[in-house]
């Protein structure tokens, strides 16, 4: 994956990790495919121009279809996957090696408690799964920071079934003649097997990210997966979705 998807690399797993690997095989015969995905956006940090960075690309949707059957589990190639939101209209997502991406620079776009659908199209059967796409996380974040000193991350009681965080260095971006490689320097740990997990939503980022006269993008991105009731014309037991707002802030040691 490339562009956006380092951006949000954290959510970038197996389609059957993101909500479990299918463990009863005999249960998904009578109806054999399932369809996870997942769908961020990204908020920037206001009066902060990052364009042109990895920051600036927009929403982000990614999507597995499989098919399982005696043979195992395999990919349902040729299915035709779009992201469908009330707000916006659809958008299609491509295929590319056994999954289904779109970006913002596919038309894609992100609004908070957007009602949203993830539909497939296959072998003339359509399938979907439908959800709201949550708030973004409020966490308290200071502007300005000592090098050395840890940041925690607390976004719980918020309603979200799973986070994480990622900090980007913006030196290069945001201060004239800085020099240094801008991108990714830290990332949580992140359980997509692991709904509703306190532990997954207060996240410690370790002071030694911090170091002396940089500026940095945290960002903290609260999920919310899809229930049962979203679901058509797919099995549940491998099928969902999760959704979220990863929303930056601005973190300096100068």
């Amino acid at each position: 994956m490339v562009g956006f998807g380092a951006t949000l690399m954290l959510m970038a797993v197996p389609g059957c990790r993101l909500f479990g690997a299918v463990q009863e095989v005999t249960d998904l015969l009578a109806d054999p495919i399932t369809m996870q995905g997942w769908y961020v956006g990204v908020e920037l940090p206001p009066g902060v121009d990052l364009s042109g960075t990895s920051l600036d690309l927009g929403a982000q949707a990614q999507a597995w279809v499989q098919r399982t059957d005696t043979n195992g589990v395999s990919v349902v190639s040729g299915a035709k996957v779009s992201l469908m939101s009330d707000r916006y209209g659809s958008v299609g997502l491509t295929e590319e090696d056994a999954t289904w991406l779109a970006y913002g620079s596919d038309g894609l776009r992100f609004q908070e408690e957007d009602e949203i659908k993830l539909i497939v199209d296959y072998g003339g059967e359509r399938a979907s799964i439908s959800m709201e796409t949550p708030l973004g996380a409020v966490a308290d974040i200071p502007e300005e920071h000592t090098a050395g000193v840890a940041i925690r991350v607390d976004i719980r009681d918020q309603d979200f079934d799973n986070g994480g965080v990622l900090v980007y260095d913006l030196t290069p971006t945001l201060v004239p003649g800085a020099s240094g490689l801008s991108g990714l320097v830290w990332q949580s740990e992140y359980d997509a097997q692991t709904p509703v997990d306190p532990d997954n939503l207060v996240i410690d980022v370790d002071g030694s990210v911090f170091e002396p006269e940089r500026i940095y993008g945290l960002g903290v991105l609260g999920m919310k997966a899809s229930d049962d009731n979203g679901i058509i014309g797919l099995n549940e037991l491998g099928s969902g979705m999760a959704s979220g707002l990863a929303v930056f802030h601005v973190v300096s040691t100068m």
